[in-house]
């Protein structure tokens, strides 16, 4: 495995209304680590944060065949099928800490397709990035990178 990177956009900038669900597929295929990133729109009270943040897992693009990835669910409160208590939303559009969640994946074990679902409490704006690490073979060309330009050394 080498130690390079390949950014994977799967959610651009898209606007969610409340109780919806944006979900975020990657395909693994070749990789060891997966960082996802979620960004929502600053909210207009704390509690506005979502309602569902969590990752799923399935070897096929069917999404009948996901189930949720233990370790990587949150909620309003810890139980038993929550691991994480989402954190209160921040309200200040410029502050340093927006409405931003990362989960770090380690692959070796998971199935081949990982999917981030967010629900927000209202409509926000919402974009997942990922960056898949640690691949069997390094892309050699930007467009393999997913990248405008491919800068290596």
């Amino acid at each position: 495995m080498q130690n390079v990177h390949k950014i994977v956009y799967s959610l651009d900038e898209t606007s969610i209304t409340a109780a919806g669900t944006a979900t975020a597929r990657f395909d693994t295929l070749g990789a060891d680590h997966l960082s996802i990133s979620i960004r929502a729109g600053t909210a207009n009270v704390v509690s506005n944060k979502p309602t569902v943040l969590k990752l799923q897992e399935a070897d096929t693009t069917d999404a009948s065949n996901l189930a949720d990835i233990a370790g990587f669910r949150g909620g309003t409160a810890v139980t038993t099928s929550v691991d994480f208590v989402i954190p209160n939303a921040n309200t200040v559009a410029t502050a340093v800490l927006q409405n931003d969640y990362v989960f770090g994946v380690d692959l070796r074990g998971r199935k081949r397709y990982i999917v981030a679902a967010i629900s927000p409490a209202t409509t926000q704006l919402i974009k997942v990035v990922g960056v898949l690490s640690r691949l069997e073979e390094a892309p050699i060309t930007a467009a393999k990178a997913n990248a405008m330009t491919l800068i290596a050394g």
